[in-house]
């Protein structure tokens, strides 16, 4: 491990390093984050990445590192990935939903690593830089982060490649998930069932023109998902930063789709039937396979 003198524990700044990290990727690091004088160092272990991130993976390595900046915004937590080819699971989107399901507010956090990792490193330093302020987060709703980061990251990676998928909308859709169970929750005193959970996250992925872009088996892992998170409870505080992080990316989401409504619409009549008929001929073809089938 290398060595790293740990400043004052009163500061405010937190800067968590991952303990694979040699001298001099280590050195790198703190350039790449640009880690201030007055930041707290805090190593985060091989060992103790199970205890932060409640989950039993067998983990070898720990390179992903963070600078954590406390600040004043409504709850907000905003994440930028400064090294995002060496982050190769998590997008800074994912990041932000998990940590403020975890319990993570007010916070600005860089996340860099100096070798090609997923990016679970990082988040179990903010949960270790909570910890050590004395604001550990709830070990229930880091469970549910966790379980929130691998689902939306497999989503993005079974999808990503599909015309009209967007990680941004997939991220704004799951916001909105949890801000309509957590009002639910609240106009029927702490109480949602199962069959409500089903219609919010359905009606959600309609609303964001995901239905023709995730898979059944995505949709479901979305329902397993809510389902868990509605039953963790959360603080007003959380509430207030979940609803306006889904509110941000909706407008971003909502401009995506709307610029691809108006590329279609501005788009050449040519191009456009040439389009169509496309359609009309895959469609053909795959009726006259499945009627093949039928014989």
């Amino acid at each position: 491990l290398p060595s790293y003198t740990a400043k004052a524990a009163n500061q405010e700044t937190i800067f968590t390093y991952g303990e694979s990290l040699t001298q001099p990727q280590l050195k790198e690091t703190e350039r790449l984050l640009n880690v201030p004088e007055k930041a707290k160092a805090l190593p985060v272990y091989i060992k103790e990445l199970n205890g932060l991130l409640q989950d039993t993976y067998p983990y070898s390595q720990v390179y992903s590192s963070t600078l954590i900046t406390p600040t004043s915004n409504k709850g907000k937590v905003t994440v930028e990935i400064l090294t995002p080819k060496t982050i190769t699971a998590i997008t800074p989107l994912q990041y932000e939903n998990a940590a403020l399901t975890a319990g993570a507010t007010n916070v600005n956090i860089k996340v860099a690593s100096a070798v090609e990792v997923d990016g679970s490193g990082a988040l179990a330093g903010v949960y270790k830089a909570f910890q050590d302020s004395g604001k550990a987060l709830n070990k229930e709703a880091v469970i549910v982060a966790q379980d929130e980061l691998r689902t939306a990251s497999n989503i993005t990676k079974d999808n990503k490649n599909k015309p009209g998928y967007s990680d941004e909308a997939l991220n704004a859709a799951i916001a909105d998930m949890k801000t309509q169970i957590q009002q639910t929750k609240a106009k029927n005193g702490g109480s949602i069932d199962g069959n409500t959970i089903q219609l919010i996250v359905n009606n959600v992925i309609n609303n964001y023109h995901l239905d023709q872009q995730l898979s059944p088996e995505n949709i479901q892992q979305l329902q397993n998902l809510m389902h868990r998170f509605s039953q963790i409870e959360l603080t007003e505080e959380q509430k207030k930063a979940i609803s306006h992080f889904g509110k941000t990316l909706a407008d971003k989401s909502g401009k995506l789709v709307d610029s691809a409504k108006s590329a279609w619409n501005n788009m050449d009549a040519k191009d456009k039937e040439g389009i169509m008929n496309f359609f009309r001929e895959l469609w053909v073809s795959f009726k006259n396979l499945i009627n093949s089938f039928l014989k």
